[in-house]
C-alpha cells in the first residue's frame, strides 16, 4: 500500500469510527415510521456516497497508473533520443 492509499485508508477508518461513536444505543430500534424511513434513506445515501467515492478512487488510481506509464515511456524515449544524438554519425 503506497503512502496515499494509507492516508485514504486512515481517513476512511476515522470516519467509520466517528460514525460508530455517533450512533446512540437504542436508536435503531425506533418504532416511529417516519423516523425509521428517514434513517433508512440516510443510510442508503451514505452507502451510495461511499460506493461513488470508491468508484471515483478506482478511476483516479487507473488514471494515475496511466500517467506513470506515459511518464516512463517519455523518459525512455528521451533517453533513447539522447543516446542517438551522442553516438557518432555514420555519414561523418
Amino acid at each position: 500500500m503506497n503512502r496515499l492509499e494509507q492516508v485514504l485508508n486512515d481517513d476512511v477508518s476515522r470516519l467509520l469510527d466517528r460514525l460508530a461513536a455517533s450512533v446512540p444505543g437504542g436508536c435503531l430500534a425506533t418504532q416511529d415510521p417516519g423516523l425509521r424511513r428517514r434513517l433508512e434513506e440516510t443510510e442508503s445515501q451514505m452507502g451510495a456516497a461511499r460506493a461513488a467515492m470508491l468508484e471515483g478512487y478506482g478511476r483516479w488510481r487507473r488514471a494515475l497508473e496511466d500517467a506513470e506509464n506515459l511518464w516512463a515511456l517519455a523518459a525512455w524515449k528521451a533517453a533513447g533520443e539522447e543516446a542517438t544524438e551522442q553516438s557518432p554519425s555514420i555519414a561523418a
